[in-house]
């Protein structure tokens, strides 16, 4: 049977690897010591952060009815949230949200979470590279992970990691796909978000807010959403230019500011917060994303999807993981 290595548990590398486990041996490898990518959470103390997606909505027919099941389930649900738009000195509006937005519960991750029960995942598994090995009895691929070569060897690579780590294993002989280089190369922004946990907060008009006019994009009360703790969450996330001015700051004064622009947009003193932490968001966002929905060398056996290939939302990674799970299976 045909073996495939897919790079990366998230979304789109979960879904391809559901649409393949019929056809091959999938075996996906994780970095990180959980699935679920971006669609993360994090628990400091008894304080809750979903400190990557905040929310995605569905405006595809394909991606509702995969959808369906995690609805019915409970495991995704609508948050319907109060939304102003703030900025420094104007007067704040409301914002409306004209099409269903979802959560996963009771967390972020609990979505990929699901979908990962039956599928084989290495965790703590960071492949660096990869290397063609000619037959006999056939030409496959070599995975290096934790400085080492692992035994197995596999027919296909595929990577759901964000643009500039999948140009990077991917180069070298006879591995070095052209849409992932030169002139057809996104620019991958990075984002900041700044994790709050308060004994109490002052009355807010607010459950979530975008800003303008600051280093600040948007602001969420992480309890206010379903399922979640009812201490007291914020999460504030950096606007990806502004990120990318900071990049490499020292985390303090990457904190400090962006408690200072916190304050002038809520314009309502904050009690000091029991919990605080910062993550950086390296690769966030491809802009603009690549021309194409996926990439395939049939001829090499390697591909990529994500949503660094369509729109930087949760929706975009699934129908870019689709459209390649589509490409492959006419393959095996």
């Amino acid at each position: 049977m045909t073996r495939i290595a897919i790079i990366g548990a998230g979304l789109a590398g979960l879904h391809l690897a559901s649409r393949l486990q019929d056809k091959a041996d999938v075996t996906v490898f994780e970095k990180s010591r959980g699935v679920s990518g971006r669609l993360a959470t994090r628990r400091i103390d008894d304080y809750e952060f979903d400190h990557g997606a905040q929310f995605f909505t569905a405006r595809s027919d394909i991606f509702m009815r995969f959808l369906a099941p995690f609805i019915s389930s409970g495991v995704v649900q609508p948050w319907e949230p109060r939304v102003l738009t703030l900025a420094q000195g104007e007067k704040p509006y409301r914002r409306d949200w004209f099409e269903c937005h979802y959560v996963a519960v009771p967390a972020m991750t609990s979505l990929c979470k699901a979908m990962a029960a039956a599928l084989d995942i290495r965790l703590h598994a960071h492949v660096t590279g990869i290397s063609p090995c000619a037959g006999p009895p056939r030409n496959a691929w070599s995975l290096q992970s934790g400085g080492e070569t692992l035994p197995e060897l596999f027919d296909w690579v595929i990577s759901t990691a964000p643009l500039p780590q999948t140009r990077q294993l991917f180069q070298g002989p006879n591995a070095e796909p052209d849409i992932l280089s030169g002139d057809e190369q996104a620019d991958v922004l990075p984002c900041y978000t700044l994790m709050l946990g308060f004994e109490t907060l002052p009355s807010l008009p607010l459950e979530a807010a975008r800003v303008k006019h600051a280093s600040i994009d948007w602001i969420a009360l992480n309890h206010s959403r379903p399922g979640r703790s009812a201490l007291p969450a914020m999460v504030v996330q950096s606007t990806h230019a502004w990120a990318r001015q900071h990049v490499d700051s020292a985390e303090g004064q990457v904190r400090d500011d962006l408690l200072h622009d916190l304050a002038n947009v809520l314009a309502t003193p904050l009690p000091e917060p029991r919990v605080m932490a910062l993550h950086r968001w390296r690769f966030a966002k491809a802009e603009p994303p690549l021309d194409t929905t996926y990439f395939l060398d049939a001829d090499r056996q390697l591909a990529a999807c994500g949503d660094g290939f369509t729109e930087s939302r949760v929706e975009g990674a699934f129908l870019s993981a689709n459209a390649l799970a589509d490409a492959l299976v006419q393959r095996l």
